[in-house]
């Protein structure tokens, strides 16, 4: 199953795609989600205002650090497995002279499962 959403403000855009797999008596289910949102617009009008839009970037690059986080879990009486990773963070697009700050969420989900016996 494949879906594309907007928004109405056209300034969110996600991204989701699940696959389902059965073999052997596992079932193997993935889940990619790509979410992207226009967090910020910057208009830079003398070649000056770049500048101080990047040193005011560089300033606050703590905060918007990138992360990074992977959780696994097993569960034996459930016959489960699950490994879930998700990055955030920031992209910055430059068209003409207008900066975008592009905030984005990808994860990437694995579940397994296996039929235990009664």
């Amino acid at each position: 199953m494949y879906k594309n959403l907007t928004s109405l403000t056209a300034r969110k855009k996600d991204v989701f795609l699940r696959e389902v797999f059965e073999r052997d008596g596992i079932t193997a289910r993935t889940e990619r989600r790509c979410l992207y949102f226009i967090k910020d617009v910057m208009h830079l009008d003398q070649p000056d205002d770049f500048k101080k839009w990047a040193a005011k970037q560089g300033e606050i690059s703590i905060i918007n650090k990138r992360q990074f986080h992977i959780f696994k879990r097993h569960n034996d009486l459930l016959g489960e497995d699950r490994l879930i990773c998700k990055m955030l963070g920031n992209v910055y697009v430059i068209v003409d002279n207008t900066v975008y700050t592009i905030t984005f969420l990808q994860s990437f989900k694995i579940f397994f499962s296996k039929k235990v016996p009664a």
